[in-house]
């Protein structure tokens, strides 16, 4: 557990220093921007799982531009926005060592209403943004 805690500190020094958490420009589309705030430090801005964290990480972060491929060419939205909110383990991740993205928006938006459904929101818009990276 302490490596996994050493790692993820690692993961925000870099995307600090790297610039991947630096403020996104206004004219990016909001799927864009969160998949970018969120998931490019490990999975690349592609996609590829090639972000400025990668090299540290075991298991290396998935390949987001295949799932389509691997799902008989559909692109399995359902699935990809469990992931993300973690109402399903990532069998890849093992216990869990991506982020709940699901429960670090609830937390960011507690006492809101329709926080919930705020939270919900970015897991799709991050799940949309993965579809468009789907290699033809």
């Amino acid at each position: 557990m302490k490596v996994w805690r050493r790692a993820w500190v690692t993961v925000g020094l870099v995307a600090a220093l790297s610039g991947a958490a630096a403020p996104l420009r206004a004219e990016t589309d909001p799927a864009k921007a969160a998949y970018l705030k969120y998931c490019s430090a490990c999975h690349g801005e592609t996609g590829k799982g090639d972000g400025v964290v990668s090299g540290f990480m075991q298991p290396r972060p998935t390949d987001l531009t295949q799932l389509a491929k691997k799902n008989g060419g559909q692109f399995p939205m359902t699935q990809v926005v469990r992931d993300i909110d973690g109402t399903q383990t990532v069998r890849a991740h093992g216990t869990r060592e991506m982020p709940v993205w699901g429960e670090i928006f609830r937390e960011a938006t507690a006492g809101q209403i329709a926080g919930e459904s705020q939270a919900r929101v970015k897991s799709l818009l991050i799940a949309e943004h993965v579809r468009t990276l789907q290699m033809k």
